[in-house]
């Protein structure tokens, strides 16, 4: 049932599905919100609790101190404490890398795996901060939006592109987040912390991501000691929307091994 709690700062939107022994927590990236997940939530609550919620800014979600992206990690935080999640997988799409790793580096012990896809976002060496940042300026924000999904999907799937594009709909304007600072000063994890990351991680790409190349993505998997990179042939951006069956079995998969 959809809840509404308050964190430092702000109130999160959140729903949460499946009563299982084990968590999963899905962060939306800036296309979506906690509407994103409808090809996950079924495949695992019936195992697993789910939860999904919107980012602070986004869907149902308010900023009322305006921290944006500084308060991600922490508004993660908080919410699994009031919701009471002692440990949890942690499923992260593009902007929601920023959330999921750098709470994962500074609470290990509380994060079973960690699945990031289509990010580097929440990465803080100055490298890899920089090429992404090339990559957002390089690209008009129509054409950004545009390239969420890839150019197959766009034309086998019409529908599913008017869906996440009503989706998107409910977020704050995209040039927001594009100008907001995603480096070690505002929060990133240092390439010191990703040594923290003792939990099975997995760096997935679709290889016809325009948005995130996936030689930025592989990149960013190098700096995590036994970090896997994961590339899924004619994905885009958006693996967990497009190729739901290939993004579900890699999650499967990744959960397997933190369980073993």
């Amino acid at each position: 049932m959809p809840n509404t709690l308050a964190v430092t700062g702000g109130t999160l939107f959140y729903d949460e599905f499946g009563d299982g022994p084990d968590t999963i927590v899905f962060v939306h990236g800036g296309g979506g919100n906690h509407l994103s997940w409808w090809n996950q939530i079924p495949h695992f609550s019936d195992r697993f609790r789910c939860v999904t919620y919107d980012i602070r800014g986004f869907g149902r979600s308010e900023d009322h101190s305006g921290e944006g992206n500084t308060a991600y990690p922490r508004d993660l935080g908080e919410l699994m404490d009031q919701l009471e999640i002692e440990r949890a997988a942690l499923a992260g799409q593009s902007l929601g890398g920023f959330s999921v790793l750098p709470y994962a580096v500074r609470n290990p012990d509380r994060v079973t795996a960690l699945l990031l896809s289509g990010t580097i976002i929440g990465f803080g060496d100055a490298e890899l901060v920089a090429e992404f940042q090339k990559q957002a300026a390089n690209a008009p924000l129509v054409l950004q939006q545009n390239r969420m999904v890839s150019p197959a999907y766009r034309e086998r799937s019409p529908e599913g592109v008017f869906l996440y594009n009503q989706i998107r709909a409910l977020n704050p304007p995209l040039d927001r987040i594009v100008r907001a600072g995603f480096g070690a000063e505002s929060g990133a994890a240092s390439n010191d912390e990703l040594g923290n990351l003792d939990m099975p991680v997995v760096l997935l790409s679709g290889s016809e991501d325009e948005l995130v190349p996936p030689p930025i993505v592989q990149q960013a998997a190098t700096l995590i000691p036994h970090a896997r990179y994961v590339e899924v042939p004619t994905g885009g951006h958006s693996v967990y929307w497009e190729l739901p069956a290939e993004y579900n079995a890699i999650l499967e998969e990744l959960l397997a091994e933190a369980s073993a």
